[in-house]
């Protein structure tokens, strides 16, 4: 299956300009941990391996809401948003 990816705000920072937006092949009941794996393997080590290991957090969205767990099941067409939590003052 394929998933579409977007970077936002400092996690775009994090990755070539050229794959801050990009469709991945995942296999079929892939996890958002399996799609980092991928991010890691593909587009940024730094990004994947990062959430992963719970040293950079990011706002996951997929589809428009936004998801907590890293065992959320994807599907063919998905589209992930990783962005930068939002602070105010």
């Amino acid at each position: 299956m394929k998933v579409k990816v977007v970077f936002l705000h400092r996690a775009a920072d994090l990755v070539p300009p050229d794959k801050r937006n990009v469709e991945l092949e995942l296999p079929d009941n892939a996890t958002l941990k399996d799609l980092l794996n991928v991010i890691k393997e593909k587009v940024s080590k730094r990004i994947g391996e990062g959430v992963l290991k719970k040293r950079l957090i990011f706002n996951i969205v997929v589809n428009g809401l936004s998801v907590a767990s890293l065992d959320h099941r994807l599907s063919d067409g998905d589209v992930v948003m990783f962005m930068t939590p939002e602070m105010g003052g």
